[in-house]
């Protein structure tokens, strides 16, 4: 048989339809039957098929099929922690451009002779400008009748005049929450990559090292100006009780879970006060 009757003898064979049918096998009668080619089986194969994809992506888009399968949530909460940990890294950077530009800024205006401009921070982080509400003739005159009565005077004595706090930033994060005193929270909010380094923001000597439900590991710390720092929440702490701590020095690590109430917080207090630390810390 030549190559081209072959050819033709499988050609027209895929396309010649067969029988199919179900029989009784007591009455042999024929209870179901179909005439199908086997280009019409494969055709119909490849057709299912599709059918159940276009099921399958409808479901995994519109239910919480995923959320079901054994080992996805934790590849999407691995996914999340590392996006979280980037958007850090990303907020910090842009903090010290900022600061690398400010700095620059108050250099060039020193080497011309001229005054650095200084700036205020609000509670919400942004700044303003003192010099752009120039004091008016009445604000003058009471300032000149402040300054000339002995009680008031600036030169009276270094008990009237304001401590001065020095101390750098607990974490490297983002504040999640500002002081609020009103609703209870004496400090502020941090949310960092777990297991972020805490550190003792200024020199002082550990006071306490305590553990409870509400506030997790906790370490406190007494400074030499008066000041007493808190840090909670902690997963860890290292530094001991009546340890000498210096400043920038790590004393425990910022838990690794992301509720609200288990995030890092920090508190500043002064003479039994809180104070708001986003007005002595730039974050």
């Amino acid at each position: 048989m030549k190559l081209f009757d072959k050819i033709s003898l499988w050609w027209h064979n895929i396309f010649r339809k067969r029988k199919i049918a179900i029989v009784e096998p007591e009455s042999g009668v024929e209870s179901w039957y179909a005439h199908l080619s086997p280009v019409s089986m494969v055709m119909s194969c490849i057709a299912l098929i599709f059918i159940v994809f276009i099921i399958l992506l409808t479901l995994v888009a519109y239910t919480p099929l995923l959320d079901m399968m054994p080992g996805y949530r934790t590849d999407a909460t691995r996914s999340r922690q590392t996006l979280i940990r980037t958007l850090i890294r990303v907020d910090s950077l842009e903090q010290k451009m900022n600061d690398m530009l400010i700095y620059n800024e108050n250099r060039i205006l020193v080497v011309d002779g001229k005054m650095p401009t200084m700036s205020s921070v609000r509670n919400d982080s942004t700044t303003f400008d003192k010099s752009i509400v120039p004091p008016s003739q009445a604000d003058t005159l009471f300032r000149r009748q402040m300054e000339n009565d002995r009680r008031y005077t600036l030169n009276a004595g270094k008990s009237q005049q304001r401590t001065t706090i020095s101390a750098v930033k607990p974490m490297e994060g983002i504040v999640s929450e500002g002081f609020n005193a009103k609703v209870g929270l004496f400090g502020i909010r941090m949310a960092a990559a777990p297991e972020s380094e805490v550190v003792a923001v200024a020199d002082g000597t550990v006071i306490a090292v305590d553990w409870s439900p509400e506030g997790g590991n906790t370490v406190v710390l007494q400074h030499d100006n008066g000041m007493m720092t808190i840090y909670r929440n902690l997963s860890g702490a290292i530094a001991t009780k009546g340890h000498r701590v210096s400043e920038s020095e790590v004393i425990g690590y910022s838990s690794v879970e992301d509720q609200a109430d288990k995030m890092f917080e920090f508190e500043m207090w002064m003479g039994g006060k809180p104070l708001n630390p986003q007005s002595y810390i730039l974050f």
